[in-house]
């Protein structure tokens, strides 16, 4: 009767999962169409343009990425450790990092902008394009940092409708105002990097209203009152933690350049164009890549953190089935209709079409691949496999697939730099099974598969959902008191445990007005000690901090204070996350 049925932890992934994937969906939709425009408004020349800026971007995306993550990772693993205010000084850090290095790449950027642009290409007609566009999208890129750094801790701290709306509100402005600056104004693609910016300042002021909300659980504390090297340390601990994630944008930053070198040198502009098409298109199938990644980063890094680990199995097949799925669809899509992606982007010269479906096919084949290392790359960072994570990146994002182009363009030409991407994402695959096999043979028996779920040290689990229901309450407690005794333990500690489920459920269902669906309940009866885990998505309320005049609202809680060892609490993701010890 009474099992997990994974149903809080499938609301909680789809209340994730939509706004990041609608988040997600804004910003790569966005680029989309905006490359669209600068080609078919301004022609050909532009797309490859585009492509010859695509590191920059990419390197930008690093920064913000490796803090945003990074950071929000941190917090709610602090959390998850019930340590709040360590989890404030990494927000508070984190802030700080984006706004002073969003400044000063801004202010280098535009210093040495024709040393940027002369390293980028030799070609003057693209050379004037690329100024055009960096000269105006460093000078607003703060911005970019700020926006999509917030983001990240926004999603962490249970608001990720705030992060979705915040981009959505910036592309849509972005999007509208490059019909306005490009065809209105007869502005050139100047004009699609002033729409970017115009959206970014838009998104970044309707953002800020987390910081004026009453119930968000991250704020700012003064670092002054740490010492420097406490300070210099929790900065370490952020990037550290985001890099491995973030370390994908400064490998494909690397590699963008050395593919564009190649393909420059092997077959010139038709080969730019078709790469250009391929790698713009790419940001539809990263709608569900980032929107799956990013959902579950914080669900598992909570879970695996509270050994919850039934939980992260759970939430990570979810992911990889969805971007199996996704990466299925486009890819067929891609085979089969390479001729209408190009005519979408305007490329029209025979030449053009002709090396652009031969590109777009050959790519194609590894979509399933890229969603299977992206995902990986994700959850390893979330269960603290940083080197790992940093193996997925540098071996998918920049080793295999440049060292693969180079010998291959040399021996069969133009085709060895497209099949180049397809070995890239076998290779890396490969190395994550080895890699995991290894793992876990060193751990000695802790963490076990593909996915390095760890265990309970041999402690008996009974894990366990109920409905918002007395009697499922009763029903858990009379079956935990008899696994109790089964497992050793005596009557008179087995009674102490069923006491607890019984106030501590029935109350959290009385304290929400019967307006909670499920409840999740992890019971571990260990050596020296029985822990006890609650979660369910309730209004925030701390059983441990709850004084017993209050009791009008949760009866008998002093009942509950007394008959446990101890009693901890986090409000995490959204969830209530109660944990309540009793010694054997």
């Amino acid at each position: 009767m009474f099992e997990r049925n994974y149903k809080l932890i499938s609301e909680k992934f789809k209340e994730f999962f939509l706004p990041t994937l609608l988040m997600s969906m804004a910003m790569n939709v966005s680029t989309f169409i905006d490359t669209l425009i600068v080609g078919n408004a301004l022609g050909s020349i532009n797309i490859s343009a585009m492509a010859l800026i695509a590191p920059i971007i990419t390197f930008i995306n690093l920064i913000y990425w490796m803090i945003g993550l990074g950071g929000s990772i941190l917090v709610s693993v602090s959390k998850a450790e019930r340590k709040e205010e360590k989890a404030d000084v990494y927000f508070t850090s984190s802030m700080l990092l984006l706004l002073v290095i969003g400044a000063l790449f801004s202010i280098f950027g535009l210093v040495f902008l024709d040393n940027i642009v002369a390293s980028l290409t030799s070609n003057p007609a693209l050379a004037v394009l690329v100024k055009k566009f960096l000269g105006v999208y460093l000078l607003g890129s703060p911005l970019l940092f700020i926006l999509m750094g917030i983001a990240y801790f926004i999603r962490a701290d249970g608001k990720p409708n705030l992060s979705f709306h915040a981009l959505l509100i910036a592309n849509i402005v972005n999007l509208v105002m490059d019909l306005v600056y490009i065809f209105g104004l007869g502005m050139d693609i100047g004009g699609a990097a002033l729409a970017t910016i115009t959206g970014y300042t838009v998104g970044t002021i309707f953002i800020m209203q987390y910081f004026f909300a009453k119930d968000r659980t991250m704020h700012f504390v003064s670092l002054t009152k740490y010492k420097i090297s406490e300070t210099l340390s929790s900065i370490m601990d952020i990037l550290k933690a985001g890099f491995p994630g973030a370390s994908l944008q400064l490998f494909l930053t690397i590699k963008l350049f050395i593919i564009n070198t190649l393909i420059s040198a092997v077959i010139g502009k038709p080969g730019l164009t078709a790469f250009a098409v391929f790698y713009n298109s790419l940001f539809i199938i990263y709608i569900f890549l980032i929107g799956t990644s990013q959902a579950m980063s914080p669900i598992v890094s909570i879970f695996f953190q509270e050994k919850d680990y039934s939980g992260v199995k759970y939430t990570i097949n979810t992911s990889l089935k969805i971007v199996l799925l996704a990466g299925t669809v486009f890819t067929i899509l891609f085979m089969a209709f390479p001729a209408t992606l190009l005519n979408i982007f305007g490329v029209s010269s025979p030449q053009d079409v002709a090396v652009g479906i031969n590109a777009i096919r050959i790519l194609s084949l590894s979509i399933i691949g890229t969603g299977i290392t992206f995902l990986m790359l994700f959850y390893t960072q979330a269960i603290q496999q940083k080197k790992l994570s940093f193996t997925i990146s540098i071996t998918q994002g920049l080793l295999i697939p440049v060292t693969a182009a180079y010998l291959l363009s040399g021996t069969i030409g133009a085709d060895g730099i497209w099949i180049s991407f397809l070995i890239a994402e076998i290779g890396t695959i490969i190395m994550i099974y080895f890699a995991t096999k290894i793992i876990a043979k060193r751990s000695q028996g802790e963490y076990s598969g593909f996915f390095l779920l760890g265990n309970h040290d041999d402690a008996a689990v009974l894990d366990v959902t109920i409905n918002n229901s007395v009697e499922d309450v009763v029903g858990l407690s009379e079956k935990l008191i008899n696994f109790a005794k089964e497992n050793g333990i005596n009557d008179k500690t087995a009674l102490r445990i069923g006491m607890i489920i019984e106030e501590m459920a029935v109350n959290t269902i009385k304290y929400n007005d019967n307006n909670i669906e499920y409840m999740d309940i992890l019971s571990k009866i260990g050596e020296e000690e029985i822990t006890i885990s609650f979660k369910d998505s309730g209004v925030e309320f701390n059983p441990a901090t709850y004084l017993p005049e209050e009791k009008g609202s949760f009866e008998n809680i002093e009942v509950l204070q007394k008959i446990a060892d101890n009693i901890s609490y986090a409000r995490v993701i959204g969830l209530n996350s109660t944990v309540i010890t009793i010694k054997r």
